[in-house]
């Protein structure tokens, strides 16, 4: 099997024959060819069968809404009593809801929710805590708001 990986540019000036990465404004004119028992090649777009550019060229499918034509925004909303970026401010139902509109009417374009204190030295958090600091959260953005949601987790069962 092989694997192209577009090659993004970052001069200006060395746009000639440059093609758009999955139909944004970010160019690329060449790629490196990647193969499982093979070293990685940097090789020219000539070098790239036609139906691959055509797949790394291609606007990509909305997610949950969102395109992907420009760069989005997430809100990250921590339900955590030890967050070390919010103190723990948010963990009711309603504080957190009125943070997600905030942050939605801030600019954000979909709000990552959090569980389980990632901090160095935080204690694992069990599943039906996590789950319990979470999903009324969840049910009281999604019920006064249209914000796209991510779960920031490591627990399937939560997710």
């Amino acid at each position: 099997m092989i694997y192209w990986r577009p090659i993004p540019l970052t001069d200006p000036a060395a746009l000639a024959g440059a093609l758009p990465l999955a139909g944004t404004r970010v160019l690329f004119d060449r790629v490196e060819r990647l193969g499982r028992g093979r070293p990685p090649q940097v090789v020219p777009l000539s070098e790239v069968p036609d139906s691959t550019l055509a797949t790394l060229t291609a606007r990509r499918a909305p997610v949950c809404g969102l395109t992907m034509d420009r760069a989005r925004i997430m809100a990250i909303l921590n339900v955590t009593p030890d967050s070390f970026s919010d103190g723990g401010r948010f963990q009711s139902p309603e504080t957190a809801l009125a943070q997600a509109r905030a942050a939605e009417a801030g600019g954000a374009d979909l709000i990552d929710i959090g569980g389980e204190s990632t901090r160095p030295g935080a204690a694992e958090v069990p599943l039906d805590a996590e789950i319990a600091r979470t999903a009324p959260v969840i049910a009281a953005i999604r019920a006064g708001s249209a914000i796209p949601i991510s779960i920031d987790t490591r627990k399937a069962a939560v997710a």
